[in-house]
């Protein structure tokens, strides 16, 4: 099974790709980018994984 792109991977697809920006609402893209920063967020440090 193949991985599906994260948020900020998309975000970063739709970034460079005109065509991409044509098919996507405004609201599409700013969900898109409050998810790959509510991602970012979550992201442990390696000490806290370290614990």
């Amino acid at each position: 099974m193949k991985n599906l792109a994260t948020p900020a991977e998309m975000v970063m697809d739709i970034m460079t790709n005109p065509e991409l920006q044509n098919l996507i609402s405004a609201e599409g893209f700013a969900g898109l980018l409050i998810m790959a920063n509510m991602q970012e967020n979550e992201k442990t440090t390696c000490c806290e994984q370290m614990g």
